[in-house]
Protein backbone atom coordinates (compact mmCIF):
# COMPACT_ATOMS: atom_id res chain seq x y z
CA UNK A 1 0.00 0.00 0.00
CA UNK A 2 2.79 2.35 0.85
CA UNK A 3 4.27 1.78 -2.58
CA UNK A 4 0.94 2.46 -4.31
CA UNK A 5 0.37 5.54 -2.20
CA UNK A 6 3.83 6.86 -3.06
CA UNK A 7 3.25 6.29 -6.74
CA UNK A 8 -0.08 8.12 -6.68
CA UNK A 9 1.34 11.10 -4.79
CA UNK A 10 4.33 11.24 -7.12
CA UNK A 11 2.12 11.16 -10.17
CA UNK A 12 -0.11 13.91 -8.80
CA UNK A 13 2.88 16.09 -8.02
CA UNK A 14 4.24 15.56 -11.52
CA UNK A 15 0.92 16.51 -13.07
CA UNK A 16 0.73 19.66 -10.97
CA UNK A 17 4.29 20.60 -11.96
CA UNK A 18 3.58 20.06 -15.66
CA UNK A 19 0.30 21.98 -15.46
CA UNK A 20 2.08 24.85 -13.69
CA UNK A 21 4.77 24.98 -16.35
CA UNK A 22 2.18 25.03 -19.11
CA UNK A 23 0.22 27.77 -17.33
CA UNK A 24 3.39 29.86 -17.09
CA UNK A 25 3.87 29.56 -20.84
CA UNK A 26 0.37 30.87 -21.68
CA UNK A 27 0.26 34.55 -22.91
CA UNK A 28 -1.27 37.23 -20.73
CA UNK A 29 -4.76 38.23 -21.91
CA UNK A 30 -4.40 41.18 -24.37
CA UNK A 31 -6.39 44.40 -24.06
CA UNK A 32 -9.15 44.84 -26.64
CA UNK A 33 -7.83 46.31 -29.89
CA UNK A 34 -8.99 49.92 -30.49
CA UNK A 35 -9.81 50.01 -34.17
CA UNK A 36 -9.71 53.33 -36.03
CA UNK A 37 -13.28 54.56 -36.41
CA UNK A 38 -14.69 56.81 -39.10
CA UNK A 39 -15.70 60.27 -37.87
CA UNK A 40 -18.70 61.40 -39.91
CA UNK A 41 -19.26 64.70 -38.09
CA UNK A 42 -17.05 66.82 -40.36
CA UNK A 43 -17.18 65.18 -43.79
CA UNK A 44 -15.10 62.67 -45.75
CA UNK A 45 -11.62 61.69 -44.64
CA UNK A 46 -11.96 62.22 -40.87
CA UNK A 47 -11.14 59.48 -38.33
CA UNK A 48 -11.12 59.34 -34.55
CA UNK A 49 -7.64 59.34 -33.06
CA UNK A 50 -7.64 56.04 -31.08
CA UNK A 51 -8.28 56.59 -27.40
CA UNK A 52 -9.60 60.14 -27.88
CA UNK A 53 -12.72 62.00 -28.96
CA UNK A 54 -10.68 64.07 -31.46
CA UNK A 55 -11.21 63.62 -35.20
CA UNK A 56 -8.30 64.05 -37.62
CA UNK A 57 -7.94 64.33 -41.37
CA UNK A 58 -4.58 64.07 -43.15
CA UNK A 59 -4.80 65.59 -46.61
CA UNK A 60 -2.89 67.46 -49.26
CA UNK A 61 -2.05 67.24 -52.92
CA UNK A 62 0.68 66.80 -55.53
CA UNK A 63 0.68 69.14 -58.54
CA UNK A 64 2.67 69.66 -61.73
CA UNK A 65 2.20 72.91 -63.64
CA UNK A 66 3.78 74.32 -66.79
CA UNK A 67 3.76 78.03 -67.73
CA UNK A 68 4.52 80.08 -70.81
CA UNK A 69 4.93 83.88 -70.52
CA UNK A 70 3.85 83.76 -66.88
CA UNK A 71 6.46 86.13 -65.45
CA UNK A 72 10.00 86.03 -64.17
CA UNK A 73 12.08 83.15 -62.87
CA UNK A 74 9.31 82.38 -60.40
CA UNK A 75 5.89 81.77 -61.94
CA UNK A 76 4.26 83.19 -58.83
CA UNK A 77 5.41 86.72 -59.67
CA UNK A 78 2.70 87.12 -62.30
CA UNK A 79 2.68 88.27 -65.89
CA UNK A 80 3.79 91.88 -65.35
CA UNK A 81 5.97 91.89 -62.24
CA UNK A 82 9.61 91.41 -61.47
CA UNK A 83 12.71 93.45 -62.25
CA UNK A 84 12.95 92.69 -65.97
CA UNK A 85 9.83 90.87 -67.12
CA UNK A 86 9.48 90.62 -70.89
CA UNK A 87 12.90 92.14 -71.56
CA UNK A 88 13.77 91.51 -75.20
CA UNK A 89 17.13 89.85 -74.77
CA UNK A 90 18.62 86.41 -74.22
CA UNK A 91 19.32 87.32 -70.60
CA UNK A 92 15.66 88.02 -69.86
CA UNK A 93 13.60 85.91 -67.45
CA UNK A 94 12.30 82.52 -68.47
CA UNK A 95 9.69 82.32 -71.20
CA UNK A 96 8.79 78.85 -69.89
CA UNK A 97 8.53 77.73 -66.27
CA UNK A 98 8.11 74.16 -65.02
CA UNK A 99 6.71 73.93 -61.49
CA UNK A 100 6.19 71.05 -59.06
CA UNK A 101 4.35 71.48 -55.78
CA UNK A 102 3.49 69.06 -52.96
CA UNK A 103 1.39 69.96 -49.91
CA UNK A 104 0.40 68.18 -46.69
CA UNK A 105 -2.46 69.32 -44.45
CA UNK A 106 -3.64 68.27 -40.99
CA UNK A 107 -7.09 69.13 -39.64
CA UNK A 108 -8.16 68.14 -36.10
CA UNK A 109 -11.55 68.83 -34.51
CA UNK A 110 -13.06 68.15 -31.11
CA UNK A 111 -16.51 68.94 -29.75
CA UNK A 112 -16.62 71.03 -26.57
CA UNK A 113 -19.38 72.70 -24.59
CA UNK A 114 -18.44 75.94 -26.41
CA UNK A 115 -18.61 74.40 -29.88
CA UNK A 116 -16.01 72.84 -32.15
CA UNK A 117 -12.33 73.25 -31.27
CA UNK A 118 -10.34 73.13 -34.51
CA UNK A 119 -6.64 73.26 -35.39
CA UNK A 120 -5.37 73.32 -38.97
CA UNK A 121 -1.93 73.43 -40.57
CA UNK A 122 -0.52 73.33 -44.11
CA UNK A 123 3.08 72.58 -45.08
CA UNK A 124 4.48 72.27 -48.58
CA UNK A 125 7.27 72.81 -51.04
CA UNK A 126 7.51 74.36 -54.50
CA UNK A 127 10.23 74.11 -57.10
CA UNK A 128 10.33 76.18 -60.31
CA UNK A 129 12.59 75.07 -63.17
CA UNK A 130 16.01 73.93 -61.93
CA UNK A 131 16.14 76.20 -58.91
CA UNK A 132 16.20 74.94 -55.37
CA UNK A 133 12.90 73.96 -53.81
CA UNK A 134 11.36 76.28 -51.24
CA UNK A 135 9.53 75.10 -48.13
CA UNK A 136 6.61 77.09 -46.82
CA UNK A 137 3.79 77.03 -44.27
CA UNK A 138 0.73 79.03 -45.32
CA UNK A 139 -1.71 77.86 -42.65
CA UNK A 140 -1.50 77.30 -38.92
CA UNK A 141 -4.51 78.39 -36.88
CA UNK A 142 -6.78 77.54 -33.95
CA UNK A 143 -10.54 78.16 -34.02
CA UNK A 144 -12.63 78.09 -30.86
CA UNK A 145 -15.91 79.65 -29.70
CA UNK A 146 -15.96 82.11 -32.61
CA UNK A 147 -12.27 83.07 -32.30
CA UNK A 148 -9.57 82.46 -34.91
CA UNK A 149 -5.90 82.73 -33.90
CA UNK A 150 -2.88 82.17 -36.17
CA UNK A 151 -2.22 82.23 -39.91
CA UNK A 152 -5.42 82.02 -41.92
CA UNK A 153 -7.27 83.70 -44.77
CA UNK A 154 -8.00 87.38 -44.24
CA UNK A 155 -11.54 88.22 -43.15
CA UNK A 156 -11.52 91.01 -45.75
CA UNK A 157 -11.61 88.35 -48.50
CA UNK A 158 -14.62 87.05 -50.35
CA UNK A 159 -13.63 86.70 -54.02
CA UNK A 160 -11.76 83.41 -54.53
CA UNK A 161 -9.06 83.49 -57.19
CA UNK A 162 -7.94 79.80 -57.00
CA UNK A 163 -11.53 78.70 -57.52
CA UNK A 164 -11.53 79.98 -61.12
CA UNK A 165 -7.88 80.35 -62.23
CA UNK A 166 -4.48 78.63 -62.08
CA UNK A 167 -2.60 81.95 -62.38
CA UNK A 168 -1.39 84.32 -59.67
CA UNK A 169 -3.35 87.12 -61.32
CA UNK A 170 -4.09 90.47 -59.69
CA UNK A 171 -6.81 90.47 -57.01
CA UNK A 172 -7.25 91.05 -53.28
CA UNK A 173 -7.47 87.36 -52.29
CA UNK A 174 -5.06 86.18 -49.55
CA UNK A 175 -6.41 82.64 -49.78
CA UNK A 176 -3.20 80.96 -50.90
CA UNK A 177 -0.65 82.79 -48.74
CA UNK A 178 -2.77 83.69 -45.71
CA UNK A 179 -2.00 86.32 -43.05
CA UNK A 180 -1.33 86.31 -39.31
CA UNK A 181 -4.44 87.42 -37.45
CA UNK A 182 -6.58 87.32 -34.32
CA UNK A 183 -10.31 87.54 -35.01
CA UNK A 184 -13.74 87.05 -33.50
CA UNK A 185 -16.83 86.13 -35.51
CA UNK A 186 -20.31 86.54 -34.07
CA UNK A 187 -23.13 84.48 -35.57
CA UNK A 188 -26.18 86.74 -35.67
CA UNK A 189 -28.67 84.17 -36.98
CA UNK A 190 -30.22 83.31 -40.34
CA UNK A 191 -26.75 82.98 -41.90
CA UNK A 192 -25.67 86.49 -40.94
CA UNK A 193 -22.30 86.98 -39.22
CA UNK A 194 -20.01 89.85 -38.24
CA UNK A 195 -16.25 89.68 -37.77
CA UNK A 196 -13.64 92.00 -36.26
CA UNK A 197 -10.02 91.07 -36.90
CA UNK A 198 -6.49 92.33 -36.15
CA UNK A 199 -4.29 91.31 -39.11
CA UNK A 200 -0.79 91.64 -40.47
CA UNK A 201 -0.52 95.01 -42.27
CA UNK A 202 -0.96 94.70 -46.03
CA UNK A 203 1.75 97.27 -46.57
CA UNK A 204 3.39 98.49 -49.75
CA UNK A 205 5.20 101.46 -48.25
CA UNK A 206 5.57 105.21 -48.52
CA UNK A 207 8.14 106.76 -50.88
CA UNK A 208 10.24 109.81 -50.00
CA UNK A 209 10.09 112.13 -53.02
CA UNK A 210 11.34 115.22 -51.21
CA UNK A 211 14.18 117.27 -52.68
CA UNK A 212 16.58 115.94 -50.01
CA UNK A 213 15.94 112.31 -50.99
CA UNK A 214 18.48 110.21 -52.91
CA UNK A 215 16.53 106.96 -53.17
CA UNK A 216 17.32 104.48 -55.91
CA UNK A 217 14.28 103.49 -58.00
CA UNK A 218 14.21 100.07 -59.64
CA UNK A 219 11.77 99.24 -62.39
CA UNK A 220 9.48 96.41 -61.32
CA UNK A 221 9.96 97.23 -57.63
CA UNK A 222 7.57 99.08 -55.35
CA UNK A 223 8.11 102.61 -54.08
CA UNK A 224 8.51 101.39 -50.53
CA UNK A 225 11.77 102.66 -49.06
CA UNK A 226 9.81 104.49 -46.40
CA UNK A 227 8.01 101.89 -44.28
CA UNK A 228 7.60 102.33 -40.57
CA UNK A 229 7.86 99.29 -38.37
CA UNK A 230 4.59 97.58 -37.44
CA UNK A 231 3.15 99.91 -34.81
CA UNK A 232 -0.34 98.46 -34.87
CA UNK A 233 -2.02 95.77 -36.98
CA UNK A 234 -4.59 96.44 -39.66
CA UNK A 235 -8.13 96.45 -38.27
CA UNK A 236 -10.47 94.50 -40.54
CA UNK A 237 -14.23 94.10 -40.18
CA UNK A 238 -16.98 92.51 -42.23
CA UNK A 239 -20.68 91.74 -42.24
CA UNK A 240 -21.46 88.58 -44.16
CA UNK A 241 -24.56 86.68 -45.27
CA UNK A 242 -24.37 82.96 -46.18
CA UNK A 243 -27.49 81.38 -47.65
CA UNK A 244 -28.40 78.51 -49.96
CA UNK A 245 -28.12 80.87 -52.94
CA UNK A 246 -24.56 81.95 -52.06
CA UNK A 247 -22.82 84.66 -50.01
CA UNK A 248 -22.72 88.44 -49.76
CA UNK A 249 -20.21 90.55 -47.82
CA UNK A 250 -19.42 94.17 -47.00
CA UNK A 251 -15.93 94.75 -45.57
CA UNK A 252 -13.49 97.44 -44.54
CA UNK A 253 -9.99 97.90 -43.18
CA UNK A 254 -7.98 100.61 -41.39
CA UNK A 255 -4.26 100.65 -42.18
CA UNK A 256 -1.19 102.49 -40.84
CA UNK A 257 0.21 104.43 -43.82
CA UNK A 258 2.65 106.56 -41.83
CA UNK A 259 6.14 107.47 -43.01
CA UNK A 260 9.06 106.47 -40.82
CA UNK A 261 11.07 109.06 -38.90
CA UNK A 262 14.46 109.79 -40.50
CA UNK A 263 13.74 107.05 -42.99
CA UNK A 264 16.40 107.76 -45.61
CA UNK A 265 19.46 106.10 -44.15
CA UNK A 266 18.58 105.39 -40.54
CA UNK A 267 20.97 108.13 -39.42
CA UNK A 268 19.35 110.68 -37.05
CA UNK A 269 19.31 113.84 -39.13
CA UNK A 270 16.57 116.37 -39.73
CA UNK A 271 17.55 116.46 -43.41
CA UNK A 272 16.05 113.01 -43.75
CA UNK A 273 12.62 114.30 -42.85
CA UNK A 274 10.17 113.67 -40.06
CA UNK A 275 7.66 111.04 -41.15
CA UNK A 276 4.00 112.03 -40.87
CA UNK A 277 1.41 109.88 -39.11
CA UNK A 278 -1.19 108.85 -41.66
CA UNK A 279 -4.09 106.39 -41.63
CA UNK A 280 -5.15 104.63 -44.80
CA UNK A 281 -8.30 102.63 -45.40
CA UNK A 282 -10.02 100.17 -47.70
CA UNK A 283 -13.68 99.40 -48.32
CA UNK A 284 -15.16 96.61 -50.40
CA UNK A 285 -18.28 94.71 -51.34
CA UNK A 286 -18.66 91.33 -52.99
CA UNK A 287 -20.90 88.34 -53.59
CA UNK A 288 -20.89 84.71 -54.68
CA UNK A 289 -24.09 83.56 -56.37
CA UNK A 290 -25.09 80.05 -57.43
CA UNK A 291 -26.71 80.51 -60.82
CA UNK A 292 -28.53 77.18 -61.11
CA UNK A 293 -31.38 79.14 -62.68
CA UNK A 294 -29.11 79.62 -65.72
CA UNK A 295 -27.49 76.19 -65.74
CA UNK A 296 -27.13 73.65 -62.94
CA UNK A 297 -23.80 73.98 -61.14
CA UNK A 298 -22.94 77.43 -62.57
CA UNK A 299 -21.76 80.27 -60.32
CA UNK A 300 -20.87 83.96 -60.43
CA UNK A 301 -18.70 86.02 -58.09
CA UNK A 302 -17.39 89.57 -57.86
CA UNK A 303 -15.62 91.95 -55.49
CA UNK A 304 -15.12 95.73 -55.74
CA UNK A 305 -12.46 97.52 -53.66
CA UNK A 306 -11.49 101.15 -53.11
CA UNK A 307 -8.38 102.02 -51.11
CA UNK A 308 -6.47 105.10 -50.00
CA UNK A 309 -3.03 104.39 -48.58
CA UNK A 310 -3.77 100.64 -48.49
CA UNK A 311 -3.06 99.45 -52.03
CA UNK A 312 -2.77 95.74 -51.24
CA UNK A 313 -6.42 95.52 -50.22
CA UNK A 314 -7.14 95.91 -53.92
CA UNK A 315 -4.07 94.06 -55.27
CA UNK A 316 -2.68 91.41 -52.89
CA UNK A 317 -2.01 88.62 -55.35
CA UNK A 318 0.58 87.91 -56.73
CA UNK A 319 2.16 87.35 -53.32
CA UNK A 320 4.71 90.07 -52.65
CA UNK A 321 3.15 92.13 -55.41
CA UNK A 322 5.74 93.99 -57.48
CA UNK A 323 5.14 97.06 -59.61
CA UNK A 324 4.20 96.36 -63.26
CA UNK A 325 6.98 96.26 -65.85
CA UNK A 326 6.96 95.02 -69.43
CA UNK A 327 9.42 95.54 -72.28
CA UNK A 328 8.19 95.17 -75.84
CA UNK A 329 9.87 96.26 -79.07
CA UNK A 330 11.01 99.88 -78.70
CA UNK A 331 8.82 100.58 -75.68
CA UNK A 332 8.51 99.87 -72.01
CA UNK A 333 5.36 99.87 -69.90
CA UNK A 334 5.73 100.69 -66.22
CA UNK A 335 3.83 101.68 -63.11
CA UNK A 336 4.73 102.04 -59.44
CA UNK A 337 2.87 100.66 -56.43
CA UNK A 338 2.95 102.55 -53.14
CA UNK A 339 0.76 103.43 -50.18
CA UNK A 340 1.73 107.09 -50.46
CA UNK A 341 4.28 109.74 -51.45
CA UNK A 342 6.17 111.85 -48.90
CA UNK A 343 6.18 115.35 -50.39
CA UNK A 344 8.38 118.42 -50.00
CA UNK A 345 5.76 119.88 -47.67
CA UNK A 346 6.40 117.07 -45.19
CA UNK A 347 3.03 115.39 -45.65
CA UNK A 348 2.09 111.99 -47.06
CA UNK A 349 -0.24 112.02 -50.07
CA UNK A 350 -2.04 108.68 -50.02
CA UNK A 351 -2.21 106.66 -53.24
CA UNK A 352 -5.74 105.78 -54.37
CA UNK A 353 -6.60 102.45 -55.99
CA UNK A 354 -9.87 101.24 -57.49
CA UNK A 355 -10.11 97.56 -58.30
CA UNK A 356 -12.78 95.13 -59.44
CA UNK A 357 -12.69 91.35 -60.00
CA UNK A 358 -15.41 89.11 -61.40
CA UNK A 359 -15.79 85.56 -62.71
CA UNK A 360 -18.38 83.18 -64.11
CA UNK A 361 -18.04 79.39 -64.12
CA UNK A 362 -20.11 77.12 -66.35
CA UNK A 363 -20.42 73.37 -65.72
CA UNK A 364 -20.72 71.53 -69.05
CA UNK A 365 -20.88 68.06 -67.50
CA UNK A 366 -20.17 66.79 -63.96
CA UNK A 367 -16.56 66.25 -65.09
CA UNK A 368 -15.99 69.33 -67.31
CA UNK A 369 -16.20 73.02 -66.43
CA UNK A 370 -15.01 76.37 -67.81
CA UNK A 371 -14.52 79.69 -66.03
CA UNK A 372 -14.15 83.20 -67.45
CA UNK A 373 -12.58 85.77 -65.10
CA UNK A 374 -11.07 89.22 -65.14
CA UNK A 375 -10.05 92.32 -63.25
CA UNK A 376 -9.46 96.05 -63.71
CA UNK A 377 -7.25 98.31 -61.56
CA UNK A 378 -6.70 102.07 -61.61
CA UNK A 379 -3.87 103.66 -59.59
CA UNK A 380 -4.14 107.40 -58.88
CA UNK A 381 -1.36 109.36 -57.17
CA UNK A 382 -3.27 112.58 -56.60
CA UNK A 383 -2.00 116.09 -57.33
CA UNK A 384 0.49 116.53 -54.48
CA UNK A 385 1.92 113.02 -54.72
CA UNK A 386 2.22 113.13 -58.52
CA UNK A 387 3.93 116.54 -58.43
CA UNK A 388 6.47 115.40 -55.82
CA UNK A 389 7.19 112.10 -57.56
CA UNK A 390 7.59 113.71 -60.99
CA UNK A 391 9.86 116.39 -59.59
CA UNK A 392 12.01 113.71 -58.07
CA UNK A 393 12.14 111.59 -61.25
CA UNK A 394 13.06 114.56 -63.41
CA UNK A 395 16.01 115.49 -61.20
CA UNK A 396 17.37 112.22 -59.92
CA UNK A 397 20.60 110.77 -61.23
CA UNK A 398 19.70 107.21 -60.25
CA UNK A 399 19.05 104.34 -62.65
CA UNK A 400 15.50 105.43 -63.48
CA UNK A 401 14.65 109.01 -64.46
CA UNK A 402 12.30 111.01 -66.68
CA UNK A 403 14.01 113.27 -69.19
CA UNK A 404 10.78 114.98 -70.30
CA UNK A 405 9.01 117.80 -68.49
CA UNK A 406 5.74 115.94 -69.09
CA UNK A 407 5.07 113.43 -66.35
CA UNK A 408 2.04 111.48 -65.15
CA UNK A 409 2.65 108.52 -62.76
CA UNK A 410 -1.00 107.40 -62.82
CA UNK A 411 -1.59 104.10 -64.62
CA UNK A 412 -4.05 101.22 -64.97
CA UNK A 413 -4.12 97.62 -66.13
CA UNK A 414 -6.67 94.91 -66.78
CA UNK A 415 -6.67 91.14 -67.13
CA UNK A 416 -9.02 88.65 -68.80
CA UNK A 417 -8.66 84.89 -68.66
CA UNK A 418 -10.39 81.55 -69.11
CA UNK A 419 -9.75 78.17 -67.52
CA UNK A 420 -11.13 74.79 -68.60
CA UNK A 421 -10.81 71.84 -66.21
CA UNK A 422 -11.46 68.12 -66.70
CA UNK A 423 -12.12 66.20 -63.48
CA UNK A 424 -11.13 62.64 -64.40
CA UNK A 425 -11.95 61.61 -60.82
CA UNK A 426 -13.18 63.71 -57.89
CA UNK A 427 -9.58 63.78 -56.63
CA UNK A 428 -7.74 64.08 -59.98
CA UNK A 429 -7.99 66.75 -62.67
CA UNK A 430 -6.16 68.37 -65.56
CA UNK A 431 -6.75 71.80 -67.01
CA UNK A 432 -5.59 74.67 -69.23
CA UNK A 433 -5.72 78.38 -68.36
CA UNK A 434 -5.11 81.32 -70.73
CA UNK A 435 -4.62 84.88 -69.41
CA UNK A 436 -4.34 88.19 -71.29
CA UNK A 437 -2.91 91.24 -69.50
CA UNK A 438 -2.95 94.86 -70.74
CA UNK A 439 -0.87 97.57 -69.06
CA UNK A 440 -1.79 101.22 -69.71
CA UNK A 441 1.59 102.62 -68.76
CA UNK A 442 2.45 105.44 -66.41
CA UNK A 443 4.21 108.44 -68.03
CA UNK A 444 2.47 107.51 -71.27
CA UNK A 445 1.95 111.14 -72.27
CA UNK A 446 5.64 111.92 -71.82
CA UNK A 447 6.42 111.89 -75.52
CA UNK A 448 10.11 111.31 -76.11
CA UNK A 449 10.88 110.50 -72.48
CA UNK A 450 13.34 107.64 -71.98
CA UNK A 451 13.90 105.73 -68.74
CA UNK A 452 17.57 105.13 -68.05
CA UNK A 453 17.62 101.38 -67.40
CA UNK A 454 21.30 100.71 -66.82
CA UNK A 455 22.08 96.99 -66.69
CA UNK A 456 18.41 95.93 -66.75
CA UNK A 457 18.14 96.07 -70.54
CA UNK A 458 20.44 95.69 -73.56
CA UNK A 459 20.04 99.41 -74.37
CA UNK A 460 20.01 102.58 -72.28
CA UNK A 461 16.68 104.03 -73.37
CA UNK A 462 13.14 103.01 -74.20
CA UNK A 463 10.02 105.01 -75.03
CA UNK A 464 7.12 104.67 -72.59
CA UNK A 465 4.34 102.73 -74.29
CA UNK A 466 1.38 100.52 -73.35
CA UNK A 467 2.18 96.81 -73.20
CA UNK A 468 0.34 93.51 -73.26
CA UNK A 469 1.14 89.84 -72.80
CA UNK A 470 -0.60 86.49 -73.35
CA UNK A 471 0.16 83.76 -70.80
CA UNK A 472 -0.73 80.06 -70.84
CA UNK A 473 -0.49 77.34 -68.19
CA UNK A 474 -1.31 73.61 -68.00
CA UNK A 475 -1.90 71.85 -64.68
CA UNK A 476 -2.10 68.22 -63.48
CA UNK A 477 -3.38 67.85 -59.91
CA UNK A 478 -4.09 64.91 -57.57
CA UNK A 479 -5.53 65.28 -54.07
CA UNK A 480 -4.12 62.93 -51.43
CA UNK A 481 -7.53 62.88 -49.77
CA UNK A 482 -10.61 64.05 -51.75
Amino acid sequence: MKMVKSLLLGSAAGLVAVAGAQAADLPVKAKPVEYVKVCSLYGAGFYYIPGTDTCIKIGGYVRAQYYYNAGGDNAGTGALTGTAVGEQSRSSPNDATLRTRAVMTMDTRTQTEWGTLRTYMLLGFTQDNIGSSSLYATRGFIQFAGFTFGKAQSFYDLFSSPAVSYFAWANSDTGDAGVNLAAYTAQLGNGVSATISAENPRRTGVFNASTTATNAITLGANLSNDNTTVRWPDVVANIRVDQAWGSFQVMGAIHDASAAYNFLTGIPTTAAGDGEDKVGFAVGVGARVKTDFISRGDSFQFQVNYTEGAMRYAIYTPTGTGSPLRFGGEGVGVGFFSDGIYTNGGSVDLTKVFGINASYEHVWTPALKTSVYGGYFDIDYGDAGASALCGYLQNTSTAFRITSTQCDPDFSFWQLGSRTQWNIRPDFYMGVDVLYTKLNTAFGDSTGATPQLGSQAPRTGYIFDDQDILSVTFRVHRDIVP
